[in-house]
């Protein structure tokens, strides 16, 4: 087993300890689950499909083209520090009534937890694939459903927020800071 076998491995099961160690934080409330039921089917499905096409494409390629495989290792790590920063942050509000926050991820993100998840999944398709092109399928696959689940969520935090939603939109990038 190489090395970037085992930190792939390793940051797979990291990301699927997530919903061990986060168990009862307040993405997992019933109401949060019940609304987003078909948000959540549409990312899984996209995920799934983005994985798929870039196994595809890996069986296609020959050979890896450079640095996919480091890139794509840096990927799933970052996207799993990320997400795990996220909850952490996250994890005393159970009730969902904490003020906006301004520090951690959510200094230069409105949404890390999907940050995370487009960098967790980019990073598996690149070492899968070992073909550049899987980021963009994975762009336009997942990144469509993630910003469907980002308007939603939008949407409720406004009505949650008013104004003052309104505020901390402008002063932060939706998923990627000083791209979008």
């Amino acid at each position: 087993m190489t090395i970037t076998t085992a930190l792939f491995l390793t940051g797979l099961l990291l990301w699927g300890a997530e919903w061990i160690v986060f168990k009862g934080s307040p993405n997992s409330r019933g109401e949060v689950l019940q609304e987003y039921r078909v948000a959540r089917i549409l990312i899984a499905f996209t995920f799934i499909l983005s994985v798929a096409a870039a196994f595809y494409l890996g069986s296609r390629t020959e050979e890896p083209m450079s640095a996919t495989h480091s890139c794509g290792l840096f990927f799933l790590l970052s996207g799993v520090f990320l997400r795990y920063w996220t909850l952490w942050l996250l994890r005393g509000d159970r009730e969902g009534t904490q003020p906006l926050y301004y520090h951690g991820p959510f200094r230069l993100h409105r949404h890390p937890c999907q940050a995370g998840l487009f960098l967790i999944s980019s990073g598996i398709s690149l070492l899968l694939s070992g073909h550049w092109l899987s980021l963009a399928v994975t762009f336009t696959l997942l990144g469509s459903a993630l910003h469907y689940v980002m308007a939603k969520e939008e949407n409720h935090m406004r009505l949650h927020y008013g104004e003052i939603y309104e505020y901390w939109c402008r002063h932060r990038f939706r998923l990627f800071p000083f791209i979008y």
